[in-house]
């Protein structure tokens, strides 16, 4: 690293030698209680032959961490002040590299720090009920509330759509995510589907963002910790394009949790690698649980792109349990959360069982009633009715990853619409992120 090197933002400075979250190894806590250890083993005899889906299989409650999947959504906004930065650029290639920065804080937050504060090994999420939301806020002395909305927007297949505004720096984002596991050798490979589209209030540029894989490792010996695999893209409309190569460790040699990538210049209307027009304008590089950098091509010049360890991230604030509705996401699964917490195992499963009972009972009335469910906070819509700029920008990614697929799950109430629709809270009684923090107290996660 340059003696000089300087940061992305003025919000992250460089902390030397970082070890904060960069754990290379597994874990050092065993996620199967020893009195459950034949159970597990039975469990994974049973994964090994399974050819479907592994979202589809019951897994046992000694292997639940207590939250729902939504919860996980909420680590986009984790660092709300690297996300209100983006809106002090005043150029496309600078707003590019604050969105990438911004990008790589959120993985942090969504695929390490659980494991790496508590030093134990990654669990299981419960599965979201169909329409389980999820709410959440960080404040910050300078950028002011981030908010955040979540919803299972579908169960079969599972899908949940995503929402974060920071009303004081202007800035927002709309997506969704859907996860398939399989078994590959002795690795759960969870393939990811989505997408992200950020807006900003001060100006017209959209970036529309694909979704990492993932690999669960080590899961045989109970220890249990993920890396990330394949290549994402930050498309901008103005042309520009964040390209990341996220690299789990070879067998013999290397490091964990390493990705390299390239900011570039591209008039074209599709994707194709080292395509001709193409300006390479900056190398990107690092780990995404520790430092990375971005180099200018042209000059050399090396700055931080983010430091994990140069600020924590901020104290996520959620409404106490008593004050949720039914359907947000810490009241429906409190009872089965309480059990695992004590280590009652039985009774969590017995409770997680009632709940998922009831959604299938749910369901059949349903069907019967003829009756069509419809997601209360999110509307979807396809890329052909989108504005022009998240049109083409969405076409261009798809010919590199089709996992962005061809539409998005919109917040009904978001900063852009929310001048010239009813509030979600008028239609049908349930909170919105402007209304549902007035007696939040702090929790951190």
């Amino acid at each position: 690293m340059m003696s000089d090197t300087k940061s992305v933002g003025s919000g992250a400075s460089s902390s030397s030698n970082n070890k904060n979250g960069a754990s290379p190894n597994e874990p050092a806590g065993n996620i199967v209680p020893t009195s459950y250890s034949t159970d597990f083993m039975s469990f994974l005899k049973g994964v090994l032959s399974f050819t479907g889906d592994l979202s589809s299989l019951t897994c046992p409650s000694f292997l639940l961490n207590g939250i729902s999947l939504l919860e996980y959504g909420a680590h986009w906004s984790d660092y709300p002040h690297v996300l209100a930065e983006i809106t002090k650029a005043t150029d496309s290639v600078e707003r590019m590299k604050l969105v990438a920065r911004w990008f790589v804080s959120t993985l942090y937050g969504s695929y390490n720090k659980r494991v790496a504060e508590s030093n134990t090994g990654e669990k299981k999420p419960f599965n979201p009920i169909l329409g389980e939301q999820f709410l959440a806020a960080w404040d910050d002395p300078t950028y002011g509330e981030t908010k955040f909305t979540c919803e299972q927007v579908s169960h079969h297949p599972p899908v949940s759509a995503i929402y974060f505004e920071n009303v004081k720096a202007g800035i927002y984002g709309s997506g969704h995510f859907s996860q398939k596991s399989k078994f590959k050798g002795t690795t759960m490979k969870v393939v990811q589907d989505g997408r992200v589209t950020l807006r900003m209030k001060n100006s017209d540029e959209v970036y529309c963002l694909s979704l990492p894989n993932l690999n669960i490792c080590s899961i045989l010996s109970g220890k249990p910790f993920l890396e990330m695999s394949n290549t994402t893209f930050i498309r901008s409309s103005k042309g520009y394009t964040a390209e990341f190569h996220w690299h789990t460790k070879p067998w013999l040699y290397g490091e964990y949790h390493k990705f390299d990538g390239k900011i570039l210049k591209d008039n074209a209307a599709k994707f194709v690698q080292d395509g001709p027009g193409q300006e390479y304008l900056f190398a990107m590089k690092g780990k995404w649980v520790g430092d990375s950098y971005v180099v200018n091509q042209k000059t050399g010049e090396e700055q931080i792109l983010f430091d994990v360890g140069a600020q924590p991230a901020a104290g996520i604030i959620i409404k106490p349990v008593e004050q949720q509705s039914e359907l947000e996401s810490r009241r429906v699964w409190q009872k089965v959360s309480k059990a695992l917490t004590s280590g009652n195992y039985d009774v969590a499963s017995k409770e997680k069982t009632d709940i998922e009972e009831n959604q299938r009972k749910m369901r059949r009335e349903r069907v019967e009633a003829n009756k069509e469910w419809k997601p209360t906070l999110f509307t979807w819509v396809d890329d052909a009715d989108a504005e022009e700029n998240v049109k083409s920008s969405y076409a261009y990614l798809n010919s590199a990853v089709s996992s962005v697929g061809t539409g998005s799950w919109v917040f009904n109430n978001s900063l852009q619409s929310s001048a010239k629709s009813k509030s979600v809270s008028e239609v049908s009684g349930t909170q919105t992120p402007s209304d549902a923090f007035s007696t939040a107290q702090s929790s951190v996660l």
